[in-house]
């Protein structure tokens, strides 16, 4: 296997994993809609620097971290939690803003100040969902396709997780651009795309509940 191979996998696999809705990626949404796409950059570029840290832990504990997560319910059922809670809150919405003319709130009360590129950080690196994604797309990999550890030759594992810091900031750039044509087009677009992500993120959460229950 080529460099390149290593590559176009880790591109492609940090693009399947971004696509689907996650606090991230409603950060990079919310953040386009209420300023631009450039303070959404600040985000997209260390929230895709945490998913490379979020990787290396997977290459190094792979096989534990597998075992814990298999072992431990409760694991699956806190994952679950946070997604019924992250949803409700979505839903539920926030009212003490100042709208401008396209009924987005501009100014929101905050609770504490903190810059797009920590929040990028740290929404991309405490975020077990995507942990386990990497976990299971790495023990995928390994058993199907090629060897992948932390181990390996440089010369793979860098343009593989460079793959991968490519595949997230671009993909999370798309939802930042779709943002963007949403609010030209749409009013008060924030609170509808949230309630749309808050009604996945509990449809999500209810089926894991379900499936553990039932499983």
């Amino acid at each position: 296997m080529t460099s390149i191979t290593y590559l176009f996998l880790g591109f492609i696999t940090a693009i399947i994993g971004a696509l689907p809705l996650g606090t991230t990626n409603v950060a990079v949404i919310n953040t386009t809609i209420k300023e631009n796409i450039q303070s959404a950059l600040k985000i997209i570029y260390t929230a895709a620097l945490a998913e490379i840290i979020l990787v290396i832990i997977a290459l190094q504990f792979n096989l534990q971290i597998e075992n814990f997560i298999s072992r431990n319910i409760w694991m699956q059922f806190a994952i679950a939690l946070l997604l019924l809670v992250v949803g409700i809150i979505l839903l539920s919405g926030r009212k003490e803003c100042i709208k401008d003319e396209n009924d987005e709130c501009i100014i929101i009360k905050k609770r504490f100040n903190l810059s797009k590129q920590m929040l990028g950080f740290i929404l991309g690196l405490v975020n077990p969902t995507v942990l386990i994604y990497w976990i299971l797309v790495l023990s995928f990999l390994n058993k199907k396709m090629l060897y992948l550890d932390i181990s390996m030759a440089y010369v793979l594992l860098i343009p593989f997780l460079f793959g991968i810091y490519s595949g997230k900031a671009i993909t999370l750039y798309g939802y930042g651009k779709f943002s963007h044509r949403l609010k030209i087009k749409m009013k008060n677009t924030t609170t509808k795309i949230n309630r749309i992500i808050g009604v996945l993120l509990v449809a999500a959460s209810l089926f894991q509940f379900a499936k553990l229950c039932y499983s």
